[in-house]
């Protein structure tokens, strides 16, 4: 449920607050996550900076039976994030922390939505970094390896 200073800063014209969203990329095997808002200038989020760069998100088709996923495209415009794909191996395993942050006086920021989501994997051009995401198929695997039916065991039936 947003709060009436979130709802206040996505309705007023010239609102005090500006509403931004910021990713957190954490994968098991680095040290330090990749943290990034989509803003002109840096942002300190609890406790922590966040690198201003351009990203978008895009949403997959919703086609039934299969898992929820989308794409977010980041620019390819630093070292920072090609060297933390090349450390975490494409990034598989890795995890995105995606944040509605309300951005207030100075330089911090207040996170009032938060979504986290398995990265299912990363391709990079010379242009965007495309991350992958979505959950594990946990849900459309079947719950046993081998059923017992008269197809698979015919001498029991």
């Amino acid at each position: 449920m947003p709060t009436a200073r979130y709802t206040r800063a996505q309705t007023e014209l010239a609102p005090a607050h500006v509403a931004v969203v910021a990713l957190e990329i954490h994968h098991p095997d680095l040290p330090y996550p990749v943290r990034l808002v989509h803003d002109i200038a840096a942002l300190r989020i609890e406790e922590a900076q966040y690198v201003p760069v351009a990203f978008r998100a895009r949403l997959a088709a919703d086609v039934d039976g299969r898992a929820p996923s989308a794409e977010i495209g980041v620019d390819n415009v630093g070292r920072d994030l090609m060297r933390w794909v090349d450390r975490a191996q494409g990034g598989t395993g890795a995890t995105v922390r995606v944040m509605q942050v309300l951005r207030e006086a100075g330089e911090t920021g207040r996170v009032e939505w938060e979504v986290t989501t398995d990265v299912l994997g990363v391709r990079a051009t010379q242009r965007e970094v495309t991350i992958h995401l979505g959950y594990d198929p946990l849900l459309t695997r079947p719950a046993v390896l081998l059923r017992y039916d008269p197809d698979t065991a015919p001498g029991l039936f």
